[in-house]
């Protein structure tokens, strides 16, 4: 080779590299097929394959998506169509934009059920009849930017009473910490606010919320009435002392409560003193031990999120006198996680028969306490009705599926994974002394899971192939 090729080479090599390796994140990020679906019949006929990369689902003639094949997409626009109610069941994850726009007829984005994570954008746009977008309440993780914009009945401000109701939802999202990103509001509904904080909150009202993040703000804690909205109490510096102070300046929350990163041990003396409304969340309270603060309640009225409490007794009483053990109902989601301390086989959930959305427990794999949950099935008949999904897994002893055998509806999916250790795993058919997965086909078989299209996710240990469901034996 003579001389000017070999210079050519030695700075035309590292060029062409450079440009190789830039070109193919962006080859990542456009990979897969585009589809636009413009008839009913397409909708209905459409299968994407494993890897989609976008579709556009445009026409009036488009009134409905349920039955719509398509469960990961880079990008979904939905656009001109005639669609009131909409309904993706199959949708599980939308990895760069969502649009949803210039749908004149939509009101009502209403059943993603299976719609838990997003990255990206969702835009929701001129949808001039939308007044409902509860279907969002699903998410378990947004990453990225939630614009609403020019949807003329969506969003007029009232008080949060539900979180399912306008821009509730959002609300509900961002203080559950499930939106990680922006929220962009604008040209909604008369009366409604472009500033997601605002959210609930009513002009002159005396009923608003409150944020106490260090004891200063305790001192300086002064309510317009003994009635608040959402109650959020975080920082290491709030004590059960300044939690009790807390308690003795209000009556009434009438939204979320949340109580995280703080150093109380107690829950006495706040949620005996203070009538909660809403939804309470516990969260990374590692010192938290007492319950009997919840000893007079029977419901909850939103969801009850215990997580990264893991000193938290759940402590048993067949009377319902002690922590959690009278709560017969739960209109909104139940999470424990971890339940490290639970024991007396779920006695200290006892009395609980109902949830109205997800019923999440699950364990530590290196410690726990219950075997089962016949302790909770002896004293109430055990959980009869979970709206949403239903997960138990990562248990360090579980052996068995005692406590589930009374239930009558899941409206979710099921995962029951990675549970038993040192006292063996849930068997596949019921023994004398433990009931198997093959309760999980008996509940399939007999319609109690409601969903035609759910996921069932069982498993006896880490690192074993999931089990088929529809191959499982009957019980005896």
């Amino acid at each position: 080779m003579n001389r000017i090729h070999r210079f050519f080479w030695l700075f035309a090599v590292p060029f062409i590299l450079l440009f190789k390796g830039c070109s193919e994140p962006e080859n990542e990020l456009t990979a897969g097929s585009k589809h636009t679906l413009t008839s009913q019949a397409e909708v209905a006929a459409f299968r994407g394959g494993d890897q989609v990369h976008s579709v556009i689902i445009r026409g009036e003639n488009i009134t409905d998506l349920s039955v719509l094949n398509l469960q990961k997409v880079t990008e979904l626009i939905i656009e001109d169509t005639g669609i009131e109610f909409l309904d993706i069941p199959r949708l599980n994850a939308v990895t760069a934009a969502l649009t949803i726009r210039d749908n004149k007829h939509l009101k009502a984005i209403r059943d993603l059920g299976n719609l838990y994570f997003m990255n990206g954008t969702l835009t929701i746009t001129r949808n001039p009849q939308l007044t409902d977008i509860s279907g969002l309440l699903g998410l378990k993780l947004f990453k990225g930017t939630l614009a609403l914009t020019d949807n003329v009945t969506l969003g007029e401000n009232e008080p949060c009473a539900s979180n399912d109701i306008g821009f509730c939802v959002i609300k509900y999202l961002m203080q559950s910490g499930i939106i990680d990103g922006q929220v962009l509001l604008s040209g909604n509904a008369p009366g409604s606010v472009n500033d997601p904080a605002l959210i609930g909150e009513m002009p002159g009202s005396d009923i608003i919320s409150y944020v106490i993040a260090s004891a200063s703000d305790v001192e300086n804690f002064s309510p317009l009435s003994d009635t608040v909205m959402n109650l959020r109490i975080t920082g290491s510096a709030i004590t059960d002392q300044l939690l009790k102070t807390i308690a003795s300046r209000i009556s009434w929350a009438k939204g979320t409560v949340t109580i995280e990163n703080t150093g109380i041990t107690n829950t006495e003396g706040f949620f005996d003193q203070v009538t909660c409304e809403g939804s309470i969340v516990l969260r990374n309270n590692l010192q938290l031990t007492n319950p009997n603060g919840f000893k007079a309640y029977t419901a909850i009225q939103g969801d009850l999120i215990i997580e990264n409490c893991p000193n938290l007794f759940f402590w048993a009483s067949p009377d319902g006198n002690a922590g959690f053990s009278a709560i017969a109902r739960i209109e909104g989601s139940l999470r424990i996680n971890p339940a490290t301390s639970m024991d007396s086989g779920g006695g200290g959930l006892g009395k609980l028969t109902y949830v109205g959305g997800d019923l999440e427990i699950t364990g530590d794999r290196t410690k726990g306490e219950i075997w089962n949950l016949d302790t909770w099935y002896a004293w109430s008949g055990g959980i009869r009705h979970i709206g949403g999904d239903l997960i138990f897994k990562n248990h360090y002893k579980v052996n068995g599926l005692s406590g589930f055998q009374a239930l009558e509806h899941i409206g979710g999916n099921v995962y029951i994974l990675d549970n038993g250790g040192p006292d063996g795993v849930i068997p596949i058919a019921s023994t004398p002394n433990q009931i198997g997965f093959c309760l999980i086909k008996d509940l399939l078989d007999k319609g109690v899971i409601k969903n035609e299209e759910a996921i069932i996710e069982l498993r006896q240990a880490p690192g074993e192939p999931l089990l088929n469901v529809n191959e499982l034996p009957a019980c005896p």
